[in-house]
């Protein structure tokens, strides 16, 4: 019968008792964990990194292993901050839209998924045999809750060094591969602001539109150019609006090129 763990120490993230100590599984896991402590780049005790890996299907299974919920709580948190803070000190003269923007497609669950499967996180992860059979170790929203709270785990050991270390250069990496990557179907970050930002990114300053009628046929003609006077693109369309939008477009995928080339 497995022994209960009361409430004080499992808010310690106290040692899981005897009877889930006995599980082949969590043996492994525990065995393994230099392994993943080495692919984080940081360390954890023992105890505390197990129940970061822990979904709660597993603790419903042996309920002396406490899950992982509530670091994945602070984790959340921590991560929103941590992406926050540096498109803020990056990006001095971005928009409160266009930061929101990026850090909203840096910390959704795919975003954060794929951080996880990095860190090989699908690996380590504690799941009742339930969440096992429908592929719970692929499945984003676990990977994402996992990446949380291990995320969590590291503020409750080293503070928000110990949280950076772990959660800042792969959401950085994050976030500078999808400036190169933006699109303008995004409902918040149309075609100008894509490349207001992308341009800004690449230090080549805020790009403008010179707009005037197309003598060769109906509509308007976008002329848009960066401030040194490089001409990046020309669009046209029946508005003026929808001629820079078009000129935008056409700017973007440019210099979405050039940026690979770099």
């Amino acid at each position: 019968m497995a022994h209960s763990v009361n409430r004080q120490s499992r808010e310690k993230g106290a040692a899981p008792g005897k009877s889930v100590q006995t599980l082949r599984l969590w043996r492994r896991t525990l065995q393994r964990l230099p392994e993943l402590m080495e692919k984080a780049g940081t360390s954890f005790p023992p105890a505390l990194l197990m129940r970061s890996l822990t979904h709660r299907s597993f603790s419903h299974e042996h309920p002396d292993a406490p899950n992982n919920e509530r670091l994945e709580f602070l984790g959340d948190s921590v991560i929103q901050s941590i992406a926050t803070i540096y498109l803020f000190s990056r990006f001095p003269e971005m928009t409160e839209k266009e930061m929101s923007s990026l850090r909203r497609a840096a910390v959704c669950e795919e975003g954060l998924a794929q951080i996880a499967l990095e860190l090989s996180l699908d690996q380590f992860l504690l799941l009742g045999k339930g969440a096992v059979r429908e592929g719970g170790r692929r499945r984003p929203s676990l990977l994402c809750d996992a990446f949380e709270a291990l995320v969590g785990a590291a503020f409750v050991n080293g503070g928000w060094e110990g949280a950076e270390k772990l959660a800042g250069p792969p959401l950085r990496k994050t976030i500078d591969r999808n400036l190169k990557n933006l699109e303008g179907s995004n409902p918040y970050m149309d075609w100008k602001t894509s490349l207001s930002v992308l341009s800004r990114s690449m230090e080549l300053g805020e790009p403008s539109f010179s707009t005037s009628l197309d003598e060769g046929g109906e509509g308007f003609i976008a002329t848009c150019l960066l401030p040194s006077g490089e001409v990046l693109a020309v669009g046209r369309g029946r508005k003026k609006k929808t001629a820079q939008e078009n000129a935008a477009e056409l700017s973007c995928k440019a210099l979405q090129k050039r940026s690979a080339r770099i």
